[in-house]
């Protein structure tokens, strides 16, 4: 399988946009070429080799009063099928409603380079097969039961719209992840690793991480669900942080007072060793430097050492709010406003031994899972832990535990931090997304119920 290339993409954009009578035109081509293997026990269960393009196209119609829009999609880069999806956000315009409240489309713009490493799809099943035989066989020497999935994917996408925007780019994929299961019904270890190529990709880091922890939760205990001081590793902090992604630091949130920013703009409502920003060019784990409206993606310093700063904002809500476009555009047009995309939590200075070692009686915690919010204005999430949860005990981790269900504010956790890790991961949580952050101390964090498992 080749990676669609950008000129194809950019080509198709042209054509489209080139061909529409409407007033103003946007045309978005993207194609993401994606090979994975998902695997358990008796070896690979399910596999694919597929590329998923899709072409969405903006007009608006000029209908004398005012400009009406409406948008249209398919999922082919076939110039017929895409010629017809044109027709269709065209029919679609000339029936709808007037809008006062569009934004014109942007100009010309230059972008910073994004370019996905262009062999990620090479080496296809030979190399994530070495991946799965490693699990298997690591979790077959140890009794433990192993599930997970590898996966390369390379994405490319080309903008134009009318008003003479061009931009494109690519990005890459690789990801590896294992559960490795007690198979009496005791319980279960994780680990995971996503980054840009495969090279850099550190294998074996995850299986010793998964059949560790698998290892030594086979007999976990039961504990009193209430307030304790938790180490939560890297994929725990991305199950609480990517609800502020999703809710809360966008300009569309704080306009309908659902952000936890509200009322708390400029103060210090995060511990002093906090900061948070969004910069799709960031050395560890870089996105596209464009956002769906084709405009130039800001770095955002959202939360600097404590204090919450501004929202992301796109075209219409920074024209709405007289600010500067920060180029957080989700695909247009949306009820949801704009979103940062590529988060980052500065690292801190401590190891996990340094972090674990400054708990005389806490928890461990490996992942979050089943993580919903039941208050935007606080952030108030509640969850249950998953994959390895240990009791920590004068400093030291003794012995695993049953699961716990959380319900704890992202701004009440957040400003009880107490240490930082200085290692930093990209790290996914059980639903779409992922940052790049460190591990976290938090001190007081409140566990609401016990499990049987």
């Amino acid at each position: 399988m080749e990676a669609v290339s950008v000129d194809r993409l950019q080509d198709l954009a042209h054509q489209l946009v080139e061909a529409s009578p409407a007033a103003e035109t946007e045309v978005i081509v993207g194609a993401s070429c994606d090979r994975f293997a998902r695997f358990a026990s008796s070896g690979p269960t399910q596999s694919a080799d597929r590329v998923l393009p899709r072409v969405q196209i903006r007009v608006r119609v000029d209908r004398g009063n005012g400009l009406s829009e409406a948008q249209a999609v398919c999922d082919s880069l076939d110039p017929a099928g895409a010629q017809a999806a044109l027709d269709r956000a065209l029919a679609f315009a000339a029936h709808g409603s007037v809008s006062k409240d569009l934004v014109p489309l942007g100009g010309p713009a230059d972008v910073p380079a994004c370019v996905a490493d262009e062999g990620i799809l090479d080496s296809g099943f030979d190399l994530m097969s070495g991946w799965i035989e490693r699990a298997l066989s690591k979790c077959e020497e140890s009794d433990l039961l192993p599930a997970g999935l590898a996966q390369t994917t390379h994405d490319s996408r080309a903008l134009v719209n009318s008003a003479g925007r061009s931009v494109d780019g690519s990005v890459s994929r690789v990801a590896f992840a294992l559960t490795a299961s007690d198979p009496a019904g005791g319980g279960a270890g994780f680990g995971d690793v996503i980054g840009q190529n495969a090279q850099d990709l550190n294998v074996e880091r995850v299986l010793e991480r998964a059949v560790s922890k698998g290892l030594k939760n086979r007999e976990p205990i039961g504990i009193e669900p209430g307030r304790y001081t938790v180490v939560l590793e890297p994929n725990a902090v991305s199950s609480l942080l990517l609800f502020a992604a999703y809710q809360g630091l966008g300009a569309q949130d704080v306009a309908e007072e659902a952000s936890f920013l509200c009322g708390r703009r400029g103060d210090q409502a995060f511990a002093e060793c906090v900061s948070l920003f969004d910069d799709a060019g960031n050395d560890v784990y870089p996105g596209y430097s464009f956002d769906w409206e084709g405009t130039p993606k800001q770095r955002v310093e959202l939360v600097r050492e404590g204090v919450l700063g501004g929202p992301v904002t796109d075209r219409l809500w920074a024209a709405k709010q007289g600010v500067v476009n920060t180029g957080h555009a989700h695909p247009q047009p949306n009820t949801y406003g704009p979103k940062p995309g590529n988060l980052v939590l500065s690292a801190g200075d401590q190891s996990m031994e340094e972090l674990v070692g400054g708990v005389e009686r806490g928890l461990l915690v490996t992942q979050l899972h089943y993580t919903n919010m039941i208050d935007p204005r606080d952030l108030l999430l509640t969850g249950m832990t998953r994959n390895g949860t240990f009791l920590i005990e004068n400093g030291e981790v003794t012995q695993p535990v049953k699961n716990l269900r959380f319900t704890e504010s992202l701004v009440n956790a957040m400003a009880s931090v107490t240490g930082v890790g200085k290692d930093q991961e990209v790290a996914g949580a059980l639903f779409d997304g992922e940052i790049v952050c460190p591990a976290l101390r938090i001190e007081n964090f409140r566990f609401t119920s016990s499990t049987d498992f």
